[in-house]
């Protein structure tokens, strides 16, 4: 039996183009990494698609269990210096996929976003937040038909008081894709600061289609970038799980704080409040903010320092947030500050195991890139004898991190020197993870930093539910 994953990709932009003083104005490639998280070895097959659906076959490849490989778009010489698309990697194994895009070598932007792709499609897709000149970022994202068949979509741009902008394009074929540049788009007006519903048809029925996105969220006058994958609707739950926040904890680079754009899928008024619990300068904070009213399809923000006039958690807060609801919603999480442009879905259950296909430990000689996990018990009971297995790219197993117990609702960080022996020594090929609490309800954020002169900056991806 094949599995399949799609991957709405940014694939080439502007190779050799000249200096990029914005992360808005930078061009990104994807790298598409990948983990063989099945019991043997794994036949992989990868197809890039242009956005007219126009075939790429990559060479096929083998992939040894539990090991880790890429595939760098860039390095197709017929996509020429500007390509947005789409992928395709099946394998006779499960496999798990997280996007890397990276920055042109000329850009201000050395963060390299991160985002994962689907084992399936949805009729209907969200993305909870989508800029255009608001708070100094612009969004972009694609949209991938996952159908067999062409598809129609609907895709309406969404704020308070409504629907903004609709557009429609018409016969995506299958595995095609659409892009939007939120900043190229005259009816939002000069800003808009909304959310994003992507309805999927079969081409000139009512009847329902599929797709997957991705977006990224760019800033017009410095190097924040962001990248998260779109909802499908049937992801919306009344309790959402946020594994990270912060309220101006300092770090060696800066203060850092958590942002969350919450999108209400229901049909009616939202009324949402959020639970923050954590510790600040040693004690303990468990606050909850006042309700706010989210109207259908659109999105509100929170962060745990205040919600309006109402202060919430201390300075120095760290900890973990829960978002509660009347109305089914989705939630997207960043953090910024500190050098930090990372964002992260939140979860609606945990899971006893999870995959992490892009794990790196490197020196700043080699790179820099390191990897630090984040591992929050959403049980009902302690999780005992959890285990971080670091596996290298060719699958053997090179350390072992055994946390003994996180307690409920309590978080738990890994990264490859925990490991026993240490997994630092993985190598420029980086490898893969696998995070296992036997009965557990485990949520897992993965955060990968990349050196910044004498700084760091970083983005975090989902860990990668699987049985």
């Amino acid at each position: 039996m094949m599995v399949a994953l799609l991957l709405s990709i940014f694939a080439v932009g502007g190779r050799g183009v000249s200096a990029q003083t914005n992360a808005y104005a930078t061009a990104f490639t994807t790298s598409i990494t990948y983990q063989n998280i099945g019991a043997g070895t794994a036949n992989i097959n990868l197809t890039i698609y242009s956005s007219t659906g126009v075939a790429s076959p990559v060479p096929a490849s083998t992939l040894a269990q539990n090991g880790a490989g890429s595939f760098f778009v860039g390095s197709v010489s017929s996509f020429g210096t500007s390509f947005n698309g789409s992928a395709v990697i099946s394998a006779d194994q499960p496999i798990a996929a997280t996007l890397v895009q990276i920055p042109a070598a000329a850009s201000v932007v050395k963060n390299r976003p991160l985002s994962n792709g689907f084992s399936s499609g949805s009729a209907t897709v969200l993305i909870p937040t989508v800029l255009k000149s608001f708070a100094n970022y612009t969004s972009k994202f694609v949209i991938q038909n996952t159908d067999s068949v062409a598809n129609d979509f609907k895709i309406e741009f969404v704020t308070p008081t409504g629907v903004s902008y609709t557009a429609n394009p018409t016969n995506i074929l299958p595995n095609a894709s659409v892009y939007y540049d939120a900043g190229t788009i005259a009816e939002l007006g000069a800003s808009f600061n909304g959310s994003v519903r992507v309805t999927a048809t079969k081409n000139g029925t009512t009847n329902p289609g599929s797709a997957v996105g991705t977006a990224l969220e760019l800033q017009t006058n410095g190097a924040g970038a962001y990248a998260s994958q779109a909802f499908p609707s049937t992801a919306a739950a009344n309790k959402v799980y946020m594994a990270t926040s912060l309220c101006n904890l300092v770090i060696p680079s800066g203060a850092t704080t958590s942002f969350y754009a919450v999108q209400n899928a229901g049909t009616s008024a939202a009324s949402v409040t959020v639970t923050y619990v954590g510790t600040a300068n040693g004690n303990p904070v468990n606050v909850t903010s006042p309700a706010v009213t989210i109207a259908a399809g659109s999105k509100a923000s929170f962060n745990p320092c205040s919600q309006g006039a109402t202060t919430l958690a201390p300075n120095g807060f760290s900890g973990s947030a829960t978002i509660n609801s009347n109305q089914p919603i989705l939630a997207i999480g960043k953090v910024s500050g500190g050098g930090l442009y990372t964002a992260f879905e939140g979860a609606t259950a945990g899971s006893a195991k999870t995959a992490l296909p892009y794990v790196r430990w490197l020196a700043p000689a080699q790179g820099g890139q390191q990897t630090f996990i984040a591992i929050q018990n959403v049980g009902t009971a302690a999780a005992t004898n959890v285990t971080v297995k670091y596996y290298n790219a060719s699958g053997a197993l090179i350390g072992t991190h055994t946390i003994p117990s996180i307690g409920i609702g309590a978080k738990a960080s890994s990264n490859p020197t925990s490991a026993t022996p240490s997994a630092a020594g993985m190598g420029v090929g980086g490898g893969s993870a696998v995070v296992e609490g036997n009965g557990a309800s485990l949520i897992v954020v993965t955060r990968v930093t990349s050196p910044v002169g004498t700084s760091t900056t970083g983005e975090d991806y989902n860990g990668i539910p699987f049985n």
